[in-house]
């Protein structure tokens, strides 16, 4: 398949039945294949750099010659801010994007007052099952609790500790073909980026890791927590899950002013719908089929030794 048809495939998988004709809204990271053409509606494209800094940075990229032009540049301040009298929308588009955010609740909230009731916030969501994110914890409840109370701006250090300690070089395809694979997939970095990744943190510096990691059904957890402890008001009007030989799965919320959707009886379906490779890994980790009750092994506990190890005066400057 070419990689047009991939990407008309995401689209249709995404968009479903729901169409942006006519409608006003914002794709974020659009870089060179939004999933809204600006023929098809009012869409603003918004990154975190402009036009020129996204050029420079994917330089020597195939499509960067179709790099499209960013309308609005989002750095410090909340989404209404930026679009100003562009709001309220009518939808938001973000591929690949909330699993970068630091403050998971903040960024859903700021999704929600951009919108109008009845906006549509669709996104595309990495799987863990079957990308780098592998052996990485779930994110819990209780970070995202810690980030919105912080109002993170930058991804926090046990996040990024657990990224370099964790992360491999996952084979998507290997890992449907057989799922044992997973049992030897090799890590990225090895031990010394620990110690470097946590000077940079220290430093002040933004260190860009998947600060959220996903299942399916355990995006759906979330959203249950956070809808039913958090205030968050969005439902859910559509999802689609993993398909085979994919790494992401397809959600569509809906703005309201009071919750409607069961996320507890979404994450059950979830889990019920998402579909499993043949072989099952022995390895240790969050949300791998029949390793729920195994011990918690393995590199992972790197990251804590590392921690650990640091001098009491280092330890006291950390915001954990």
């Amino acid at each position: 398949m070419s990689y047009e048809a991939v990407m008309q495939r995401r689209r249709e998988r995404l968009l479903a039945d729901w169409t942006p004709k006519g409608k006003r809204g914002v794709e974020i990271g659009p870089l060179s294949r939004p999933v809204v053409r600006r023929h098809e509606a009012e869409v603003y494209y918004v990154d975190h750099c402009t036009t020129e800094e996204l050029v420079r940075k994917y330089e020597g990229h195939e499509q960067v010659a179709e790099m499209e032009k960013i309308d609005f540049v989002w750095r410090d301040q909340t989404l209404v801010e930026m679009l100003g009298a562009k709001a309220p929308l009518d939808f938001i588009v973000a591929a690949h994007v909330i699993e970068h955010v630091p403050d998971l609740r903040g960024w859903l909230g700021e999704m929600h007052d951009a919108l109008q009731i009845g906006g549509r916030l669709l996104l595309i969501v990495p799987d863990k099952r079957f990308t780098f994110d592998i052996f990485r914890r779930l994110s819990p409840f209780e970070e995202v609790i810690q980030a919105h109370s912080e109002r993170r701006r930058r991804p926090g250090l046990r996040v990024v500790m657990d990224h370099f300690a964790n992360v491999t070089r996952a084979d998507t395809w290997k890992l449907w073909d057989n799922y044992s694979w997973a049992d030897h997939a090799p890590y990225f970095h090895d031990d010394s980026f620990l110690p470097h990744a946590m000077e940079k943190w220290q430093d002040g510096e933004y260190v860009d890791v998947h600060a959220w990691v996903f299942t399916p059904w355990h995006f759906m957890h979330l959203m249950d927590r956070m809808t039913s402890e958090m205030g968050l008001k969005f439902d859910l009007c559509y999802f689609l899950t993993t398909q085979d030989h994919d790494l992401e799965f397809y959600v569509q919320l809906e703005r309201s002013d009071q919750v409607c959707t069961d996320f507890a009886v979404e994450e059950a379906r979830a889990r019920s719908v998402s579909p499993w490779p043949i072989g099952s890994p022995r390895a240790v980790a969050d949300g791998l089929v029949n390793c729920g009750a195994l011990p918690r092994v393995g590199k992972r506990n790197f990251a804590i030794a590392a921690l650990a190890k640091l001098k009491s005066s280092l330890l006291s400057r950390i915001e954990l």
